[in-house]
């Protein structure tokens, strides 16, 4: 069953859109008139944006919020990508990703996550005797001279709500060949952070630290996947782990809590041959992305296209790039096998 959205259905007060006995879906808009919908499923909450940047907002398990702390409260149109810094999982690329650097001519992270995409919709499918959700939207980009591409991101969503799969097509329309950069930023709190496990390789050949908070972090990457509470990362650690070694296999990497708790963050190649570490913490704010699926690095288009890492995708061709995160209540949960 397929369920189209209109902006026109999203009012101030919250109302009921859609109830089984699976999930209970209800419509609502921010103060600020962004549209926003209410996923109800098994122990999980999910706040989704269908409109701005096709983002989750936010997602909570028992009732306690699975993203960083001490960023912007409501989402809003009309701002740039750091007033409007709160989603738990943000889309960005695709003409280009990261901070700008020298020369770069692109917004922060790209056009993506202050995208409005002109549909949305909502898939109800039956999978092995129970239903799942499938969040859908797509976008048409056309700047004539630069670029153009159609984007259809789509998100799963179990009977159970721990887990999302996400996966999102890249279309180029053209007789030209096109370059692209994705990033999943994927936004866990800091607080209870304890160690990361990675089926990643975590050494020189393969993490380049951008920014050193750690006094020889660079000689010793393996250090990342231990996080003290009381350490200070300001304003933020970024790593950049290069999975080439797994082409055409899954990377995975879990956070562990001190409460035994799991977040788990697994990724496709070989479309996602990167993931980037980004870890912040203060008095004022924390975040833990242990795991941020990507293309390449977060250094901005110049930089990246100097490494090589930007992609290319060929006249009329198209590339699907496929992720997963989830919340376990013990290691046990994490649904890949080899985490070190």
């Amino acid at each position: 069953m397929v369920i189209s959205l209109d902006p026109s259905m999203f009012k101030e007060k919250e109302r009921e859109f859609l109830l089984s006995p699976t999930f209970s879906v209800s419509l609502f808009q921010y103060r600020s008139g962004v549209e926003a919908a209410r996923i109800k499923a098994g122990r999980g909450e999910f706040v989704w944006l269908p409109y701005l940047g096709q983002q989750i907002w936010d997602w909570n398990i028992d009732g306690i919020s699975q993203k960083f702390d001490g960023f912007v409260k409501e989402p809003a149109y009309g701002r740039n990508f750091l007033q409007n810094y709160g989603g738990f999982l943000i889309h960005c690329g695709m003409t280009a990703m990261g901070n700008p650097g020298e020369g770069d001519t692109h917004p922060q992270h790209g056009e993506l996550p202050l995208a409005r995409f002109d549909e949305a919709w909502i898939e109800v499918t039956e999978e092995n005797g129970s239903q799942a959700l499938r969040l859908k939207g797509r976008r048409h980009w056309h700047v004539p001279f630069v670029s153009e591409y159609h984007c259809i991101t789509g998100l799963r969503i179990p009977a159970n709500g721990l887990s999302m799969d996400a996966d999102l097509l890249l279309e180029n329309p053209t007789a030209q060949a096109m370059e692209y950069m994705y990033l999943a930023h994927i936004n866990f709190p800091f607080k209870g952070a304890e160690r990361i496990l990675s089926t990643a390789t975590f050494d020189q050949a393969h993490v380049r630290i951008r920014n050193e908070t750690i006094a020889g972090l660079s000689a010793l990457p393996e250090v990342i996947k231990s996080i003290g509470q009381a350490d200070i990362y300001d304003p933020e650690l970024v790593a950049i782990v290069s999975d080439m070694d797994a082409l055409g296999g899954n990377i995975g990497s879990a956070l562990v809590c001190t409460d035994g708790t799991i977040r788990w963050v697994c990724q496709e190649g070989p479309s996602l041959d990167h993931h980037v570490v980004w870890i912040t913490h203060n008095e004022d704010r924390g975040a833990c992305g242990f795991h941020l699926p990507s293309t390449d690095g977060p250094d901005g288009y110049r930089s990246e296209k100097a490494r090589g890492t930007v992609k290319q995708l060929p006249a009329r061709g198209s590339v699907t790039m496929k992720y997963s995160c989830g919340y376990g209540d013990s290691q046990a949960a994490v649904p890949f096998i080899g985490a070190t």
